[in-house]
């Protein structure tokens, strides 16, 4: 199971706006688009493999109310409150959506 994310995303999190672009190949992209899309969602670790979550990932869901299930479910095995969830914060701007991120990565996307 996953540890809790850090306090910020790091500098190159493809969530934030100042993060080199195509850090992540295409197909990650999809991927994050059409689990997304499905219902249950999902959970996405930090991509320095360092056995935390994500923080990008969970600073957009938390933003979007949490539509993943599987993340809601990771914060109920962790013990995650809001409390935790808002202590997070980034230094720079932050992409909307997944589709946004998505396409200004990968225009061909669209």
């Amino acid at each position: 199971m996953k540890r809790f994310c850090k306090h910020s995303p790091c500098n190159n999190c493809p969530y934030r706006k100042d993060a080199p672009l195509q850090h992540w190949s295409i197909e990650e992209f999809k991927d994050l688009l059409a689990k997304d899309a499905d219902y249950m969602g999902a959970s996405y670790g930090c991509h320095k493999n360092d056995g935390t979550l994500c923080t990008g990932f969970v600073m957009n869901q938390y933003k979007r109310d949490i539509p993943s299930i599987i993340l809601r479910i990771d914060f109920l095995r962790l013990g995650i409150t809001v409390k935790d969830l808002d202590k997070l914060h980034c230094k720079s701007e932050m992409y909307n959506s997944i589709e946004e991120m998505s396409y200004a990565n990968y225009p061909e996307l669209i």
